[in-house]
């Protein structure tokens, strides 16, 4: 029998009014030995309804709803806040003590700003960072979205291209092991790892040859050049016989000046960040898109 149905049972016993003694005995019968106490742990578990925090430290109870309030708001404007501004803000808005000494006692303290944080609800969870969008460059980039969408454009001649770092083995940041465990978090790393940065691009006529390179390689302007001078060029005049778009990122070797005068030479025709959502970047007015 697994572990979650004779617990189902045991709480479905307590339920009906029998005691924790027959409960031990029922157990037996379909072949779970445990122990009263054991029982009696299941269902305080199961039925603990956890005091709401109430900070014993703050002497006037009248404050404590709202630093409570004030606490949740700091967060909910900020995710980043800082908790030990948070604790000189208190002190200055409700005359709260925040450093001990001999004869007083802190009343508000990083660590009770955490614990109401978290009694509210709001927990910790990792940052993701993505690009900002300044309020200047938002209108071309609806007016772009919207023209494209409106005559159909289907971006049979653009030519989607980036580079990208490679690096040998995994680079998750988690592991899965089983509880006491520790040994199998441990993991090999090397000083240096092997790595490459590949460029390349997809179309609708096939992908581009890939371009290898080693990492301690500087892709400034002039390598950058060299590469679609060698590889795109070539490409593009075999599969669009020279009429297709390129598509890259605004990198600083892709927006050089010198990039730039290479482009109007050889006749290159190019997009800057092309925006793979354009329905969501014309529903948010602009404003930056996360997957």
């Amino acid at each position: 029998m697994s572990e979650r149905s004779w617990k189902d049972k045991v709480v479905m016993w307590n339920e009906g009014g029998i005691s924790s003694a027959e409960i031990v005995k029922r157990c037996e019968q379909i072949g779970k030995k445990v122990s009263k106490s054991k029982v009696l742990r299941l269902l305080k578990k199961t039925y603990v309804v956890r005091k709401p925090y109430t900070p014993s430290s703050i002497i006037d109870k009248e404050k404590i709803q709202p630093i409570f309030k004030y606490i949740f708001d700091a967060f909910m404007s900020e995710s980043q806040e800082d908790e030990e501004k948070i604790v000189k803000e208190i002190q200055a808005q409700f005359g709260e003590t925040v450093r001990s000494t001999e004869t007083v006692k802190a009343t508000i303290t990083p660590t009770i700003v955490k614990r109401i944080r978290e009694a509210q609800g709001i927990g910790t969870d990792h940052v993701r960072y993505g690009h900002s969008v300044r309020m200047v460059n938002r209108p071309p980039r609806v007016a772009f979205c919207t023209h494209h969408l409106s005559v159909g454009t289907m971006f049979t001649h653009h030519a989607f291209t980036d580079e990208s770092m490679v690096q040998s083995g995994k680079r998750g940041r988690f592991c899965f092991v089983l509880k006491g465990d520790t040994s199998r978090r441990i993991k090999p790393k090397f000083k240096h790892p092997p790595q490459l940065m590949i460029w390349g691009g997809v179309s609708w006529e096939g992908a581009t040859p890939l371009v290898v390179m080693r990492n301690k390689v500087r892709i400034d302007g002039g390598v950058y050049q060299s590469m679609l001078h060698s590889t795109y060029l070539k490409w593009a005049e075999e599969k669009f016989g020279g009429n297709v778009v390129l598509v890259q990122d605004n990198a600083a070797c892709h927006t050089s000046e010198s990039t730039q005068a290479f482009f109007k030479r050889s006749g290159v025709q190019l997009i800057l960040r092309m925006q793979k959502q354009m329905r969501r970047v014309i529903e948010k007015q602009g404003e930056p898109v996360y997957d």
